[in-house]
């Protein structure tokens, strides 16, 4: 995508933005992914459909907020070079993606084959919504729908066997630390139940929460999860280990557990377009841009979507 976007005139901190920048996006807003709202709700013990309709709100604000802030940097740049957040900050930079180069007839050759592959892209998560919504599928569904896409795809590129079974297996690896992160919180979660230390903090954090209004609360529940994505960037991870105990905090608090799921999305996407723990940092060293450069860019579109989570939040509890 590097060199489609320099030929558009726009600097590298655009396509970190658009790729990038949008899978964060995804999971402020999330509204039916299995492995942030679905985990977090099942964990705080409702139904993942509690508050499905302001996700869907938040995301058309969110989405239009966020791309109205890209095009217009995006504009500023191809009008004035010298805008460039990335020249300001790192000077003259090249991606090394930037001299990729595809022959005009091979792009012709490939369109219709690349167009059929974003099909079977798109299709195997309608097909995933749908059937986590209606047909109440879970991870062994899911695992199927995966596995039958990726087959589909290797048979039109015409992958022989052999390589694709090892990007199949090279694939699985890298979900595997994905799986030991649930494990060892799950863990934990386990230890903290059997040990009576998810009493002890209950009890002396009811003591605190008590008297606050819900409000109050729920915002101070979107700084919590802020932190804490600093140190845990598993969006299935952080739900496992904090959800039962927050949920419960909610009850007392007299806080909907939809907005403690909400106050959960929003802080891990909106810390997750800056912490260094998640994949800030590789997606930023792919395309030879600085951190500094980036977080000049994003600085004030962090602040402007958490001034419009915040609102959502105490807009949300006080019509519950």
């Amino acid at each position: 995508m590097v060199p489609l976007f320099l030929a558009a005139g726009y600097d590298l901190l655009v396509p970190v933005a658009v790729l990038f920048g949008g899978t964060q996006l995804g999971t402020l807003s999330s509204f039916s992914n299995p492995f942030s709202t679905i985990i977090a709700s099942n964990a705080a013990g409702i139904n993942w459909t509690d508050g499905i309709y302001g996700r869907l709100a938040m995301f058309v604000f969110s989405t239009g907020l966020f791309i109205w802030y890209v095009v217009r940097y995006a504009q500023k740049v191809k009008l004035n070079p010298q805008a460039s957040y990335v020249l300001q900050c790192d000077g003259l930079v090249q991606s090394p993606f930037a001299t990729l180069k595809v022959e005009e007839e091979e792009q012709s050759k490939a369109s219709g084959k690349t167009n059929l592959l974003l099909l079977i892209f798109l299709s195997t998560f309608l097909v995933l919504i749908a059937g986590v919504v209606v047909f109440n599928w879970w991870l062994p569904e899911m695992s199927a729908l995966f596995l039958a896409s990726s087959i589909l795809v290797a048979v039109i590129t015409r992958m022989g066997e052999k390589k694709f079974i090892g990007l199949f297996i090279k694939g699985a690896e890298e979900l595997l630390s994905v799986a030991f992160i649930i494990g060892t919180a799950r863990g934990v979660t386990i230890m903290l139940n059997e040990g009576n230390i998810s009493d002890s903090i209950l009890y002396y954090a009811a003591n605190m929460v008590d008297q606050l209004p819900p409000s109050m609360f729920i915002v101070i529940m979107l700084f919590v999860y802020m932190i804490f994505t600093l140190f845990i960037a598993s969006t299935s991870g952080m739900a496992v280990v904090t959800m039962p105990i927050m949920g419960s905090l909610a009850v007392i608090a007299g806080v909907p557990g939809r907005e403690i799921v909400n106050s959960y999305l929003f802080g891990m996407g909106i810390m997750g377009m800056v912490t260094p723990t998640g994949l800030l940092l590789p997606s930023l060293a792919l395309v030879n841009v600085s951190p500094k450069a980036w977080w000049k860019f994003i600085r004030p579109l962090l602040l402007m979507l958490l001034l419009l989570c915040v609102v959502f939040l105490i807009v949300s509890v006080n019509l519950s």
